[in-house]
């Protein structure tokens, strides 16, 4: 699947299975299937004066996938909280994101590492996922999650399954706080940190 989606104000245009809607003032990123696969590659393109975003529900990429996902997005004032992304195991994935803020914003991501749940480890895959935060032109943060099969069980990488950052952007300045959590415990930080309950 090649998918492209942009909305700039609120003129939408898309090709591909990717939409977007708003209700109750949360821009909602949509794909049908949430689900990436096979050599998969999307872009999405925002442009907004001022925007809470998020995504319909968790991105699940899939095993013996070599997935591109590139995210583009503009506003002054930002608050962008998609669901954490699940990588199956011998999943690949190059994900950029950048964002461009002018007055103040917050941004959450996070990735979970296999399907616990299934009794999946993460044990052969690839994982780059490099975040860009520019404030008025200017890069203020640059970011680089980067997972080779099993290193991120070593305690320099992660330690565990699961990983949530919070960038948090205000007059120039910054905040960045990062969590090394559990499959079980990835949800309920997500939803107390982003205020999202769907």
């Amino acid at each position: 699947m090649r998918g492209l989606l942009e909305v700039k104000g609120e003129i939408i245009r898309r090709k591909g299975p990717l939409s977007y809607l708003e209700t109750n003032g949360i821009g909602i990123i949509t794909n049908p299937s949430e689900v990436l696969a096979n050599d998969d590659e999307i872009e999405i393109l925002i442009e907004k004066e001022s925007a809470k975003i998020t995504d319909q529900a968790y991105t699940k990429i899939l095993s013996k996938s070599n997935v591109k996902i590139n995210i583009k997005i503009s506003s002054q004032i930002l608050f962008y909280f998609p669901h954490p992304v699940i990588f199956y195991d011998k999943a690949k994935a190059n994900i950029l994101t950048e964002i461009e803020i002018s007055k103040h914003g917050k941004i959450v991501e996070a990735y979970v590492l296999g399907r616990k749940f299934h009794k999946e480890t993460f044990k052969d895959g690839e994982i780059t996922s490099v975040t860009k935060i520019y404030y008025k032109g200017k890069l203020l943060i640059y970011d680089v999650f980067k997972v080779i099969n099993e290193n991120y069980k070593s305690k320099n990488i992660m330690g565990s399954e699961a990983l949530l950052t919070v960038y948090e952007i205000k007059d120039g300045e910054y905040d960045f706080q990062r969590y090394s959590t559990t499959t079980e415990k990835i949800d309920t930080l997500w939803r107390s940190l982003t205020g999202i309950w769907f």
